[in-house]
């Protein structure tokens, strides 16, 4: 569970909180697959639940005052919307898309109701400013002019809206694309990867430069851009030398975060959450290597290891930590090919694979 214990810890309100509570949280997360173009919320719906999107991809879209959709922002794995609003209790602000087949974990209201009886660290007071600021700065988006909307994004002119209002939107938008600038015949252009800056570009300038002479500015237009999330090209297409992974967890947020890292680099995978279901997957379709945790729902899976063995000299990793390493180590040495891992990072787990293969 530490991927995505670090993924909540990357939310603002649950950024103080300890590994206890977030351990907490974790627990009442709920798993759910979406279709492609699929609405999973509309502005003006209640805001009773957060999403973070394990994979796939979701557009981002406010509306103008006629009516026309913005697409203002895209969001990958990683990514996660609609916390402010457990907080607020306000409707949706923003309607959010999916672009492809994703799947993505829920907190709901009532379980976040649970949370923060039992933790009441987490301040209401300051979320609750964050996302007064945040639904500011959407209503002056929508109130942008909508010509060029299909084909761009949101434009206008400094005047009504300050650049650093809109750095604030691009940043709360989690928006992976760019905000040009321009004024009397000078452009800067801002480059954001999932709402964080990736360069600033004003002539010869350096970045910090380019800034500070920017945000001097308060005539002329700006411009936003989305683009499109895309997988690079080599972990597209998958080669007749593609390697299977077979993930074995009691636990399906393990099985989620350490299977979506594996896709991504490329691997076929396949997964199971006991013994029984594991010689059920590699009766149908033998693996490369096999990663399972060192205790299972139906057994251990050093057994399972000895099992397959019989048939198969499959890699084996175990995940496990230094509370049970010391039970298990000689009995590894005597298996051959098999790894027990240091930590429960999907990092680590991956240069494993990649050295035993």
């Amino acid at each position: 569970m530490i991927q995505i214990s670090k993924i909540l810890h990357d939310v603002p309100i649950f950024r103080m909180l300890g590994k206890d509570s977030i351990d907490f949280i974790v627990e009442r997360l709920k798993f759910k697959t979406y279709d492609a173009n699929h609405t999973i919320c509309k502005i003006g719906d209640p805001g009773d639940t957060m999403y973070i999107i394990i994979s796939g991809s979701v557009d981002i879209i406010i509306e103008d005052k006629s009516g026309n959709e913005q697409v203002v922002a895209s969001s990958g794995s990683g990514d996660y919307f609609g916390e402010m609003a457990l907080l607020t209790g306000e409707p949706r602000s923003a309607t959010v898309r999916t672009k492809e087949p994703s799947e993505m974990f829920l907190l709901v209201q009532k379980d976040f109701d649970v949370i923060l009886e039992k933790f009441p660290s987490i301040s209401l007071s300051m979320s609750k400013v964050v996302s007064k600021r945040l639904r500011e700065t959407l209503s002056r988006a929508t109130e942008l002019p909508s010509k060029g909307i299909k084909d761009a994004g949101p434009t206008g002119s400094l005047e009504e809206t300050p650049l650093i209002d809109l750095i604030n939107f691009c940043e709360s938008n989690s928006l992976t694309g760019t905000l040009t600038i321009t004024n009397d015949g000078n452009n800067g252009v801002f480059t954001y990867q999932k709402g964080e800056v990736v360069s600033i570009k004003m002539g010869d300038k350096s970045d910090d430069a380019a800034l500070d002479e920017l945000l001097k500015w308060d005539k002329g237009n700006f411009e936003i851009k989305s683009k499109p999330l895309t997988l690079d090209s080599k972990k597209e297409a998958q080669s007749k030398d593609t390697k299977k992974v077979l993930i074995v967890n009691n636990s399906l947020v393990v099985r989620k975060l350490i299977e979506r890292a594996f896709r991504s680099l490329g691997y076929d995978v396949a997964t199971a959450e006991n013994v029984e279901k594991s010689k059920s997957a590699i009766g149908q379709s033998v693996p490369d290597i096999v990663i399972t945790d060192v205790k299972l729902s139906d057994g251990l899976g050093l057994d399972l290891c000895k099992t397959i063995r019989e048939d198969n000299n499959i890699p084996f990793i175990f995940l496990a930590d230094d509370s049970v390493k010391s039970e298990f180590n000689n009995e590894l040495k005597s298996l051959g090919k098999a790894e027990l891992t240091k930590t429960h990072e999907v990092s680590e787990i991956v240069k494993l694979v990649e050295n035993m293969l």
